[in-house]
């Protein structure tokens, strides 16, 4: 018997109403013009989404309760897993993954988080998704992967020359009973010289920077070549959305037309950690970008370093 795909039912972006400049934003970590002009010329940033009065829990059920309408019976939410790129988000005492899981009431879910591949542990989430529902053998049964968290320091919120980071959160809805749109493959490899993070030396950043596309790309392909494809078969790459210059660079490079990644939101909404594919999933969705049938490819990086891909067949 052919083992079941796992298909993504269902999925949800959301994003706090208020919004800044990205030169108001970098004002307030003690960037100058020049640096805010370069985020905004360069990098391709315009405004970042934050509301301090909005709490974590907040951000995270947005999605999360849109998609949750979608399905009937919540007692068939089997998991929910909460993916995040920071491992501590909340105090010791308060186990984020369970608290979303009653404020949800999926009293039926068993709840835990994946976050040691940072903005990377998005993709991964889904796969483990998957993997738990076939495992359980219940075709009925479904996974929430949640994504989204609020920077807490100015550490997180700037990325050195490369981001300004805001708030965003995302609801994935997954099974395995044949519908909605198939995961085809994933991939993804941990480049571990670069483990030390926002923490790397000048030299170990230079040689993350210089060496970046390259991962990217390799996982891009390894994801491909597992679902028996080649780039000339994707509709559309469904990107992660660090700045616009990366993904110039990485299309000049590997002659891919830039019209064929979904760069739209990285004006609009900046990078969110762990949200940004599904975020750019449902904006092109709800656009009408998304073709039955097509093929997109979702992509995911995360500090430390590791480069994630995955196919999707909408």
């Amino acid at each position: 018997m052919t083992e079941p795909v796992t298909s993504l039912l269902h999925v949800e972006g959301f994003a706090p109403e208020r919004s800044w400049a990205v030169e108001e934003i970098a004002e307030a970590n003690g960037l100058n013009r020049h640096q805010a002009r370069m985020f905004r010329r360069i990098r391709g940033l315009d405004r970042i989404h934050l509301d301090p009065d909005m709490d974590l829990f907040d951000l995270l059920a947005a999605p999360a309760e849109r998609a949750l309408r979608t399905v009937p019976d919540p007692e068939r939410v089997r998991y929910l897993i909460y993916a995040h790129t920071f491992p501590d988000l909340t105090p010791s005492f308060v186990y984020a993954a369970d608290r979303l899981r009653e404020r949800l009431g999926l009293t039926c879910a068993d709840a835990f988080a994946v976050t040691h591949q940072m903005c990377a542990s998005n993709l991964a989430a889904l796969d483990v998704a998957g993997e738990l529902l076939r495992a359980d053998g219940d075709r009925d049964a479904l996974a929430l992967v949640v994504t989204g968290e609020k920077p807490f320091t100015g550490l997180v919120r700037y990325m050195l020359n490369v981001s300004v980071t805001g708030e965003g959160s995302a609801a994935c809805l997954l099974g395995i009973d044949g519908t909605g749109s198939r995961i085809l493959s994933y991939a993804a490899h941990t480049a571990g010289e670069f483990a030390d993070g926002f923490r790397m030396t000048v030299e170990r950043q230079r040689e993350f920077d210089d060496t970046y596309n390259i991962h990217l790309w390799e996982m891009m392909q390894e994801a491909l070549r597992r679902a028996g494809l080649d780039i000339s078969d994707i509709a559309m790459v469904v990107p992660h959305n660090v700045n616009r210059t990366l993904w110039l660079r990485l299309c000049a490079k590997v002659g891919l037309d830039r019209s064929r990644v979904f760069l739209d939101n990285i004006a609009r909404y900046s990078h969110t950690y762990c949200s940004d594919p599904f975020i750019n999933l449902a904006t092109m969705r709800d656009r009408g970008l998304l073709i039955p049938g097509q093929r997109y490819l979702l992509t995911s990086v995360g500090v430390g370093a590791t480069y994630a891909a995955m196919v999707i067949e909408y």
